[in-house]
């Protein structure tokens, strides 16, 4: 160490249930963000699950140590099995235990993104080495798996019992923690995941992009295709409004278990010459294709039935472009209704409809969500969250347990 320089902190163990891997280099790239973020002020070691059998069990990505446990996913991940089975969550959780024990021994803390199911792991390590947790609630662990069962439920509150503290990714997810869950209010802090502003940006070139007479209106769709993120009323919604005449297109990047059926309506409904190329499905791109396919699109439409904070929103906004998307976790602190969007009500598909039709028939009302998203600016930016996360896990390592 350089005379005069501070001590590096002690190494993080950081355990969580998703994390980019050369099959899936964009999934949870927003933890991976946060972890790079973290090597300025010393080590950081990640442990994730194995879910694409090509991926290896360890490697090194950008300067971090990661291992990954099987559990003998077969290339799905957990919520593709719509209700886990116990039997994988139980093998799920004794593999994740025994690899965060080996990470967390030599670390100053264990911070475990996603309450249930990693940060049960998370906190079994952190009681087991005397290591002190620190959890980022995203979204679908406090919104869908603490509501699942009773058991669920306490499986929760005992995670949460053993954090020293708990990062919220929305108020509404805030809002949970502490009202319907218990913990304590100085115990939790909202900080979203961040966007890298290098990626994404706006466009260089002229502001004004509304549709010109007789081009279609370009919505893009950026996520899983899963039934919680709403994708089925957006294909179903795009289709209807192709046959009445409306002038839009749908480019879907992502993948998951519904595309196969997704496909076969597109292509059922494709007969017709009114709704021929209407949906188009990208499947997985990386970052920097994710921003171009941003940069071209007029809007971004994400009608999700449940979410935390996502971060393809403020993607979206970052890069000038406007947002549909349904009132729902932390989307209403991200879109002001009106002014950078539109915001309609989850599991609705006449309104959504109705706001896509909005879009292509009025180019004043795009006009004006699009100057609105372009004065979004760096409040979303990257480096502005990972200083709050990293001051967090600096005064924790720094009192003594109690």
């Amino acid at each position: 160490m350089a005379p005069g320089s501070a001590p590096a902190r002690p190494p993080v163990c950081l355990v969580s249930s998703s994390y980019p891997s050369p099959a899936a280099p964009t999934r949870g790239a927003f933890v991976e963000d946060i972890a790079v973020g973290l090597l300025a002020d010393g080590p950081v070691a990640v442990v994730a699950p194995l879910i694409y059998p090509r991926d290896p069990a360890r490697e090194a990505r950008k300067g971090i140590p990661v291992t990954r446990f099987s559990f003998g996913s077969k290339g799905r991940l957990l919520k593709e099995y719509g209700g886990t089975p116990p039997w994988l969550m139980v093998r799920y959780m004794a593999a994740g235990l025994l690899a965060t024990l080996r990470a967390a021994r030599p670390a100053g803390c264990v911070f475990a993104h996603w309450v249930v199911p990693a940060g049960a792991i998370g906190a079994a390590a952190a009681v087991l080495t005397g290591r002190p947790l620190v959890l980022y609630a995203h979204g679908s662990d406090i919104c869908v798996y603490a509501e699942r069962s009773a058991a669920y439920r306490a499986l929760t509150r005992w995670v949460l019992g053993r954090a020293r503290h708990v990062f919220a990714a929305s108020r509404d997810i805030e809002d949970r923690l502490i009202r319907r869950l218990g913990v304590p209010p100085e115990r939790v802090s909202v900080v979203p995941c961040g966007v890298d502003t290098a990626v994404f940006h706006p466009a260089a070139g002229p502001e004004d992009d509304a549709p010109d007479s007789g081009d279609p209106l370009r919505l893009l769709f950026v996520g899983d295709l899963v039934p919680p993120k709403g994708v089925v009323e957006l294909v179903a919604a795009v289709l209807d409004l192709r046959a009445k005449g409306a002038a839009l297109t749908l480019d879907l990047v992502g993948d998951g278990p519904l595309r196969p059926e997704l496909e076969a309506r597109v292509a059922a409904a494709g007969e017709g010459d009114s709704v021929r190329g209407a949906v188009t499905f990208l499947g997985t791109l990386p970052r920097a294709a994710v921003a171009d396919r941003m940069r071209a699109a007029h809007c971004l439409v994400l009608p999700s039935h449940n979410e935390g904070t996502p971060v393809s929103v403020m993607e979206a906004l970052t890069c000038g472009v406007p947002v549909v998307a349904t009132r729902v976790g932390g989307i209403p602190d991200l879109v002001t209704d009106g002014a950078d969007g539109l915001l309609v009500p989850p599991r609705d598909p006449d309104a959504l409809a109705a706001a896509l039709s909005r879009l292509a028939a009025e180019p004043g009302l795009l006009l004006r969500l699009e100057r609105g998203a372009a004065a979004t600016g760096g409040r979303f930016s990257l480096d502005h969250r990972r200083r709050e996360v990293a001051g967090v896990l600096a005064q924790v390592l720094a009192t003594p347990r109690a």
